[in-house]
């Protein structure tokens, strides 16, 4: 691997992002899992369990984990529901050869503002911690749409702008203490760690996602912060 200084990635709202934040995650998916554990303190999962819990998976439904990264929720929505078809599809291929590895499910590289799967195919789809490296949002959130079937449920965990006083305060707090010294002690890539502190900055709120999820087609949209206040979920049902 060179020691070049990766080039900086571009943020939300930036125009050709899609390779770059590729090229990003490809870079760290050695490391990434250990540093989930270590940057949220592992509560990482609890929210994967509370995002799978949230969708009341059954067996014999079809799950789409887009943006799958190393698969754990692919691999905790297979726990909860053995009979369940799980897909995981992102588009970096180290982080899905890693899960796939990990998780023995099946997974595919695809670009998640054009699916490579017919209308209406799954029940269910998650997103954890993915819409926000969208280079697209609105299509992104249209494709999960059409992948979905008329009643499946989307769940979405995100790092969305934080909006009340208390909110601002931990999550400035941990982005600009406690992130920067973790990545660089623990990233081969510091700049992967600066992009997730500016992008989350740069992210709509929840009140905007939620928004958003609606424009693209869903509705019972429904939101949540949790523990500790740094993490939102929400929920939603295609029309």
């Amino acid at each position: 691997m060179s020691g070049a200084t990766p080039e900086r990635v571009p943020l939300p709202g930036e125009a050709n992002r899609g390779r770059a934040v590729q090229a990003m995650f490809d870079r760290i998916a050695p490391s990434y899992d250990l540093l989930n554990r270590v940057m949220t303190f592992r509560v990482d999962q609890r929210w994967r369990r509370r995002l799978i819990g949230a969708l009341a998976l059954r067996d014999g439904e079809r799950l789409l984990d887009l943006c799958a990264g190393t698969m754990d929720v692919a691999a905790e929505a297979r726990r909860r529901a053995p009979g369940l078809a799980v897909v995981g599809a992102d588009f970096s291929r180290e982080m899905l050869a890693r899960g796939a590895a990990k998780t023995g499910l099946p997974a595919a590289q695809a670009d998640a503002l054009a699916l490579p799967f017919a209308s209406g195919r799954f029940d269910a789809a998650t997103v954890a911690f993915g819409v926000r490296n969208l280079e697209r949002l609105d299509q992104g959130l249209s494709e999960l749409a059409r992948v979905l079937r008329p009643g499946g449920r989307l769940g979405v965990l995100e790092f969305f702008r934080p909006e009340s006083q208390g909110s601002r305060f931990v999550h400035g707090a941990y982005n600009r203490l406690a992130l920067p010294v973790l990545g660089r002690v623990l990233s081969p890539d510091p700049e992967a760690y600066r992009y997730l502190v500016a992008s989350m900055e740069r992210f709509a709120s929840r009140p905007e996602f939620e928004e958003a999820c609606r424009k693209a087609g869903f509705r019972e949209v429904r939101g949540a912060t949790l523990f500790p206040g740094v993490c939102g979920l929400v929920t939603a049902v295609r029309a």
